[in-house]
């Protein structure tokens, strides 16, 4: 048993992956921690206004590199990669000006679209939080490409720390939800500094790689990823934040923050494995396939362990989040812990399908995947306007989450299938028009 235990951490792969959950794992049992005492200086009311910036934030984030910071590990030349590392800082920066420019004059339309004055004053911190999130996401690409899972751990860590301790702090001395987006954005700010300082100070030579006819020639070459990739995720955030954005419409803002505080509740634990094993997956596959080497019977062995050591948590979870809830969170999160039971199934199903999301990426299936989250953007719509129709909350999110699980699980089929269709050796079919990435 010890041997085998060895062996485990031997393994590259699971390293890798244990370097980046346990050092984030650190800073998320803290986060939670602070979350039994956040639940009683926050109201749901905080928590709502807190749900539609971040759920804005979801938006924007996509448009802040086009996806070019998938790219970056792509291709065989670490010049190259530096190139997409400098384009996708680019992006970042001029969409985030445009954002601005959008937010200033017409803060008060968007308000009134969303159905809540409370969210006006933040609006003005989205191109901010834009900026640094599309330059966080970048370096941690281009630092996985490298292999440096201590650094993105350490960037990981600083984030939740910063966020939660600022949470923590102004939510003592500042009403309303200040609190919580300042700690976002602080965050953000911290995560993005320790990957710049690191990079920065080792990385000097690597700056005079730089060139814009390098980035433009490397736009033109990974064009995939603004005409698809960018529009999926649009697409797929827009549809995570219906419920937000419909609830608070419809219904109130106490309601949008059940829901907030419960996904987020769910989420974080998911977000934290399932994204250490994508990171991890992303770069190790891409390996593979430059070496011609097979990968379907990895994703199997994961698929089929993951099941087996999540099932019994998530049954268990599904029979008593109220209880749950109401004991960690106090009395008033009952309420949020019922919603979390309703969206077990859909969260479960993304525990297994989001380490695997970058495969379309692989065979150059990007346009099927936008079609994919297209429907599902449909059907989450109709889901929620059944409960808006009926006055009811808990139907709309029994549907939602019910497509939704349905959804995700016919995209694992897919993604599989691809894996079976492309083996070793053979080249992805291109589509007519693309240039090749």
């Amino acid at each position: 048993m010890i041997g085998a235990i060895r062996n485990i951490w031997k393994n590259e792969f699971f390293k890798n992956v244990a370097t980046l959950i346990s050092g984030t794992t650190i800073a998320q049992v803290f986060s939670v921690l602070i979350y039994v005492v956040l639940s009683r200086i926050y109201t749901e009311e905080d928590f709502g206004v807190f749900g539609l910036y971040m759920n804005i934030l979801n938006i924007t984030i996509i448009f802040s590199t086009a996806k070019y910071e998938l790219a970056i590990l792509l291709p065989k030349s670490d010049r190259d990669s530096v190139n997409l590392l400098g384009l996708s800082g680019l992006i970042s920066v001029g969409v985030s000006l445009l954002l601005l420019l959008v937010v200033v004059p017409f803060n008060g339309l968007i308000c009134r679209l969303l159905g809540s004055e409370e969210i006006s004053s933040w609006l003005y911190l989205v191109p901010l939080s834009t900026l640094l999130v599309g330059l966080f996401t970048s370096f941690r690409n281009y630092s996985n490409r490298e292999k440096r899972y201590k650094l993105i751990a350490g960037a990981n860590i600083g984030q939740s720390l910063g966020n939660s301790l600022m949470k923590l702090g102004l939510g003592l001395v500042v009403v309303g939800a200040a609190g919580l987006i300042f700690g976002v954005v602080f965050g953000q700010l911290i995560g993005f500094l320790i990957f710049f300082a690191v990079h920065a100070s080792a990385q000097r030579k690597k700056a005079g790689w730089l060139n814009f006819s390098e980035m433009k020639r490397l736009g033109r070459q990974y064009s995939l990823f603004p005409r698809y990739n960018m529009w999926q995720g649009l697409i797929n955030n827009f549809s995570g934040a219906l419920p937000v954005f419909i609830f608070s419409s419809n219904f109130s803002t106490a309601i949008a923050g059940y829901y907030t505080f419960g996904y987020m509740i769910l989420y974080r634990p998911v977000n934290l494995v399932a994204g250490a094993f994508y990171q991890v997956m992303f770069q190790r596959f891409v390996e593979k396939q430059h070496k011609e080497a097979q990968i379907l019977p990895e994703v199997r062995l994961f698929i089929r362990r993951t099941v087996q050591w999540l099932l019994v948590p998530f049954i268990l979870a599904g029979i008593f989040a109220p209880e749950i809830f109401g004991f960690l969170f106090g009395e008033k999160w009952i309420e949020a812990g019922r919603y979390a039971q309703i969206m077990l199934p859909w969260i479960f199903m993304v525990s297994l399908t989001m380490p695997l999301s970058f495969i379309p990426d692989l065979y150059k299936k990007q346009r099927v995947a936008m079609i994919i989250d297209g429907v599902r953007l449909v059907t989450r719509v109709g889901g929620l306007m059944v409960g808006v129709v009926m006055e009811n909350v808990y139907i709309g999110l029994i549907f939602y989450s019910g497509v939704s699980t349905l959804m995700i699980g016919y995209s694992l089929l897919w993604y599989i299938r691809l894996l079976k269709n492309n083996p070793p050796g053979v080249q992805p079919a291109q589509i007519p028009g693309e240039i090749d990435g």
